[in-house]
């Protein structure tokens, strides 16, 4: 199993609707797919299952890793398994970063890849998650936010290695792309002028996304024909490309 990380130290770049279309759009290929909402404002969960507060949640992993396999529920889509959020989860919750861990070691054979959202900041549960992962994919959105964004993430990324010794492969793309010239000159600028790991792909703004989100479906289950339908293909198979071969 394959673990990719969606995270970045800045709200509203599309952490979450990345997470809901790329696990839909991978298992659309055939993959089996865990997603794990780890951020507390639990904004994943209902697009893969009702609420039900009685249910195990992520928090349930933190408190008792050896019985974790209880928070895995299925998802009401194909070969998507959650373990869903929880709005009481706090940063102390995972003091113990290597609790999520124990949970995904236990279904390693189970899945292709798992796909963990998070809250954007680089504190105990994203750190848990990174511990975890094979990739951190970082959604950006190309405005005049868009360098600094990528230098404090790219201080992070740096700072784990420096700190753990792991070397977390990192891949941005860019998010609610529209046809605007300072855009192009934003993208430009981040390819040219810094060695940032930028996929190829980006994904396009529009009506057909907002329209989703109203319904919380992911694109591909709302309006199959639309042209988003295609960036979330190219991104997803771009992703497990790298995963399965390193460098794209």
């Amino acid at each position: 199993m394959k673990v990719l990380t969606i995270g970045n130290l800045k709200g509203g770049v599309g952490k979450t609707t990345s997470t809901v279309n790329l696990a839909c759009t991978m298992a659309a290929f055939g993959k089996r797919v865990l997603v794990v909402d780890l951020d507390p404002q639990a904004n994943l969960t209902p697009f893969f299952r009702k609420v039900n507060y009685g249910e195990h949640t992520i928090k349930s992993v933190y408190r008792s890793p050896e019985k974790s396999g209880r928070a895995i529920y299925r998802s009401k889509y194909k070969d998507i398994d959650i373990i869903k959020g929880d709005t009481s989860l706090r940063e102390n919750d995972a003091a113990d970063e290597k609790a999520l861990l124990t949970v995904l070691q236990l279904v390693t054979d189970k899945y292709d890849v798992c796909l963990i959202d998070t809250r954007p900041a680089f504190e105990n549960l994203t750190m848990s998650a990174l511990y975890v992962s094979n990739m951190l994919v970082t959604p950006v959105c190309l405005d005049k936010f868009c360098r600094d964004n990528l230098l404090a993430v790219e201080e992070q990324v740096d700072g784990i290695f420096q700190t753990t010794g792991i070397k977390l492969e990192w891949r941005i793309f860019a998010n609610k792309v529209e046809n605007k010239r300072t855009q192009r000159q934003i993208y430009k600028d981040m390819v040219e002028y810094h060695a940032w790991p930028f996929l190829d792909c980006c994904i396009s703004n529009g009506a057909v996304m907002s329209n989703a989100l109203d319904y919380y479906k992911p694109v591909i289950r709302h309006r199959s024909g639309s042209p988003l339908v295609q960036d979330y293909i190219d991104l997803a198979k771009e992703l497990l490309e790298v995963l399965e071969h390193g460098e794209n």
